[in-house]
């Protein structure tokens, strides 16, 4: 029996712990909350913080696992690289995933690629801030170097927000560092990929809905995208191009891409399993491609099933944004629950629980997956359905 450690247990991690099991897999699972709901279907737990990299490497010691993966979540990618180079594992290097979670770095490695990316300017006090909006002009994106989920980030159009925008960023950054970037005027999409052996698959290109400013929170996603045939090749072309100048030779990545009037450009790439529901449900739901098995087959050294679109359907997930207020009320009827297009449909916030401002990513409390004909039709289900249940904040 193939064993693999699984760094995180919250319900973002629960389907590939699922995955895994389904495998036949021995799944030994960290989180450092002692509650995480993915803890129930693990073999065994281990309650340490995914990025305490000293502690893991006891675990591995101990454990003696064939992988150690994660899902939907950048900072772990730092402590699986350096288990994986130490213990000779399946993994990305080290290198790969400092560049991949620090904003700056990223940026580096991909101007020096010449991989398609914003003007940027990195910035560590108020006087480096100060010249970071003097250099560049127009509208600016203000966000911290080593966050994501749309943690932090802020559009700056006039200077009466010069201010809120660095301390938004600044509060946002356990490094006291942000980066300001030209702002893109665009669409954006996420490219879902598998590298195999060095060689980069594009498996899905994701449509994805924001809130729009100032934070920018990711509303939907809907795949495939809905960009003509052209657009979609200069898309993936970038991807590719941005895996390669990140040295990115194994695994999953997930790249942010903004398709300006300039083309496709960079907005930012993880080395790791996209969130959102985008590669446990969507790309699954939409091509028939389970990208949650091939990363854990990939990860313990396993031939690899097909990675080539068999479904031919679309696929969209809605969230439910938070606002203000205690939750007192939700009720989801059964034509909803038992609809026969709905993957799944849950809340994340319980009654009774405070609300605040929807600011994140982590600012939702809800969510529904609807599969249809194509991905347009996916989200007009989820929208229909949405104002089906009954929900209620007493602010």
């Amino acid at each position: 029996m193939k064993k693999v450690i699984i760094l995180g247990a919250s319900f973002l991690q629960v389907p590939i712990i699922q995955t895994a099991k389904k495998l036949g897999f021995y799944t030994i699972v960290a989180d450092m909350n002692p509650n995480a709901e993915g803890f129930e279907f693990a073999d065994k737990k281990y309650v340490v913080s995914t990025i305490d990299t000293k502690a893991l490497i006891e675990v591995v010691k101990v454990e003696k696992p064939d992988g150690i993966v994660t899902a939907a979540t950048d900072m772990p990618m730092r402590a699986i690289s350096c288990i994986g180079e130490k213990f000779n594992l399946n993994t990305i290097s080290y290198d790969t995933a400092l560049k991949a979670t620090d904003k700056f770095k990223m940026r580096e490695a991909l101007s020096k690629n010449g991989v398609p990316i914003p003007k940027y300017s990195l910035v560590h006090n108020e006087r480096e801030y100060e010249m970071a909006l003097e250099s560049i002009k127009g509208k600016k994106i203000v966000k911290p170097v080593d966050s994501s989920g749309s943690r932090g980030i802020f559009l700056l159009e006039n200077n009466s927000d010069i201010a809120n925008a660095y301390e938004h960023a600044m509060e946002n950054s356990r490094t006291n560092t942000i980066l300001v970037e030209e702002y893109m005027d665009g669409d954006e999409v996420s490219v879902e990929t598998i590298t195999v052996e060095g060689k980069t698959h594009v498996l899905a290109i994701t449509d994805k809905i924001t809130t729009g400013a100032p934070h920018f929170i990711e509303h939907a996603h809907k795949i495939q995208s809905n960009k003509d045939e052209k657009i979609k090749a200069e898309i993936a072309q970038v991807a590719v191009q941005a895996n390669k100048a990140l040295s990115i030779k194994t695994g999953p990545s997930h790249t942010e891409i903004m398709v300006t009037s300039e083309g496709p450009k960079i907005v930012e790439i993880g080395a790791r399993l996209g969130g959102d529901f985008i590669t446990s449900h969507l790309v699954k739901y939409a091509t028939g491609i389970d990208i949650l098995e091939a990363y854990l087959k990939q990860s313990v050294n396993e031939p690899l099933n097909t990675l080539k679109d068999i479904l031919h359907k679309g696929c969209a997930v809605r969230f439910i944004q938070s606002k203000p207020g205690r939750l007192t009320k939700v009720f989801i009827p059964e034509k909803v629950k038992n609809h026969p297009q709905v993957i799944e449909v849950g809340f994340t916030a319980n009654i009774g629980d405070k609300l605040g401002e929807a600011d994140s990513s982590t600012s939702r409390i809800g969510h529904i997956i609807c599969q249809a004909n194509n991905s347009e039709q996916a989200l007009e289900l989820c929208e229909e359905l949405i104002k089906e249940i009954e929900i209620e904040i007493v602010t």
